[in-house]
């Protein structure tokens, strides 16, 4: 029985011996906000000057003329590179509120710096390249999205791994948990 044991450990061992190990590491966005873009008014302010940075929800949406994406903030674990990036996923929380019907969330990279308190329309445009998208209804938690390109570009940026995404919805609103509640959108990062 010993021996049965130790030789089916024994296979084990040397049919991983090979396999490359992956290391998991899950970062927690450093920053997040409701940027909104509308020519409607808010009171006295044109809405898309107001500053959504500190609020408990986030909320994209497209539609009736009026934009809102989500701003997340990140910094790669010390010491990533490009080359030891295995993949990169962005993992959404579940919506508190959601469409009844399918809807598209799409990652974009977000070029530039921006602060979370004073971000808004004006302050922040939608710029960078589309890195993946995944399809998703109502209140289920999405799938994660596929941002490996966007992590190794901000590995290999040279500003300490810090990045940034826009999250967009192809319809009606959908509504997020923010940092604010503890329950950040989470970028998971396979290294090789």
């Amino acid at each position: 029985m010993k021996t049965g044991r130790a030789a089916l450990i024994i296979a084990f061992l040397a049919s991983t011996a090979g396999a490359a190990m992956v290391a998991v590491t899950d970062v927690g966005a450093s920053k997040d906000a409701t940027v909104v873009y509308t020519l409607a008014q808010c009171g006295d302010t044109p809405c898309t000057l107001i500053n959504h940075g500190m609020e408990p929800t986030l909320s994209a949406s497209l539609q009736d003329g009026e934009a809102s994406r989500i701003l997340l903030g990140f910094t790669l674990p010390p010491g990533t590179t490009a080359d030891g990036i295995a993949s990169c996923q962005l993992q959404m929380q579940r919506p508190v509120q959601g469409p009844s019907e399918q809807y598209t969330l799409t990652a974009s990279e977000a070029l530039g710096d921006w602060d979370q308190i004073t971000v808004n329309g004006i302050t922040d445009l939608p710029t960078g390249k589309t890195v993946g998208s995944v399809q998703s209804i109502g209140n289920a938690r999405p799938e994660p999205i596929d941002v490996t390109d966007a992590c190794k570009d901000a590995a290999d940026a040279g500003n300490g791994g810090a990045f940034s995404l826009w999250v967009d919805s192809s319809g009606p609103a959908v509504m997020f948990p923010s940092m604010k509640t503890g329950a950040a959108a989470t970028l998971r990062v396979f290294s090789a």
